[in-house]
C-alpha cells in the first residue's frame, strides 16, 4: 500500500527529514511517535501529498505519488471543520465537491452520522460541539469519501483521557470493518501502543526503528502485560541519546 523509499526533506535550508524508508501493506496501521520538532508532521504531509520530497520516493498502491489524493483522507490536530456549516453539511461537503447526487450524499453522510453515533447532532454547528464531539465530525467528514488510506496528526491530543480512549476504539473498529490503511502520528506512547500494528520510532528527523506490534488488536489490550511492556520498550528507545545510552532524565518521564 505505502512505500516511503530513501525520503529526504528540508525546509529552506533546515533538514527535517533524513533517508526515511518504510513499508507499510494494505488493511495495517503505522503509528508515528517521536518528540515534538521531530519530522512526523512533515512525513504525514509527505504521504499526504501536501509537500514535496527532495529526494526518494513515496509509492501508494505502487504509483508515485504526485499530489492529493482523492482516496487519501486527512484528519489534523485542529479539525479543520468549518464553522459556519452544520454538521451534516461539513460531512457533505467532500461529496459535493466532487459531484455526487444529492440521494448518494444524503445515504453517505447518514449512514456515517449514525455508525459515528453522532445523528443528534446533524443540525449543530462546530461551535455547540464538545471536542469528542467534533473529532467524530472531523472522522466522519473522511469516512464519507470512502478512503483506503486514513492519515492523522495528533487527532486526539487535545482530548481527555476517556475520551481519548473511547476514539481510539471507535477508529480500530471502522478500521476493522473497512479494511483501511492509516498511518498515526501522536507523540503518546500508550496510543502508539494502542493503534499501531506498525511503530515507527522518529528523533532528529531520522527513524530509530520500526516495531511489529504482535499485540495489535487483542480484545482488552489496555489490561494486558504486553502493552505496558511495549509501552516500556517505546519509553527506551526514545530516550536513547546519539551514543545509543539511556537519556536519564528523558527516562523518567
Amino acid at each position: 500500500m505505502i512505500e516511503v523509499k530513501n525520503l529526504e526533506f528540508a525546509y529552506q535550508k533546515e533538514k527535517v527529514l533524513h533517508n526515511i524508508n518504510l513499508d507499510v501493506k494494505k488493511g495495517e496501521s503505522l503509528a508515528v511517535i517521536g518528540p515534538s520538532g521531530c519530522g512526523k508532521t512533515t512525513l504525514l504531509y509527505l504521504l499526504a501529498g501536501l509537500e514535496k520530497a527532495d529526494r526518494g520516493a513515496v509509492k501508494i498502491n505502487s504509483q508515485v505519488l504526485a499530489g492529493i489524493r482523492d482516496r487519501s483522507g486527512v484528519i489534523l490536530q485542529d479539525y479543520g471543520l468549518f464553522p459556519w456549516k452544520t454538521v451534516y453539511n461539513n460531512l457533505a461537503l467532500g461529496l459535493k465537491v466532487r459531484g455526487a447526487a444529492a440521494e448518494e450524499i444524503k445515504t453517505k453522510v447518514s449512514s456515517a452520522l449514525e455508525r459515528l453515533k453522532i445523528s443528534e447532532l446533524k443540525d449543530k454547528y462546530p461551535a455547540e460541539l464538545s471536542g469528542g464531539q467534533k473529532q467524530r465530525v472531523a472522522v466522519g467528514r473522511s469516512l464519507v469519501l470512502k478512503p483506503d488510506l486514513l492519515l492523522m496528526d495528533e487527532p486526539f491530543s487535545a482530548l481527555d483521557a476517556l475520551t481519548r480512549e473511547e476514539m481510539q476504539n471507535l477508529i480500530l473498529g471502522i478500521q476493522n470493518r473497512e479494511n483501511f490503511t492509516f498511518v498515526l502520528v501522536t507523540h503518546d506512547i500508550a496510543e502508539a501502543a494502542f493503534l499501531g500494528h506498525k511503530i515507527a520510532v522518529i528523533k532528529e528527523g531520522k527513524i530509530v526503528t520500526v516495531l511489529e506490534n504482535s499485540h495489535y488488536g487483542e480484545k482488552n489490550l489496555r489490561e494486558k502485560e504486553g502493552f505496558f511492556e511495549l509501552q516500556k520498550k517505546l519509553r527506551r528507545l526514545m530516550s536513547l541519546d546519539k551514543k545509543g545510552e539511556i537519556n536519564d532524565e528523558k527516562a523518567e518521564i
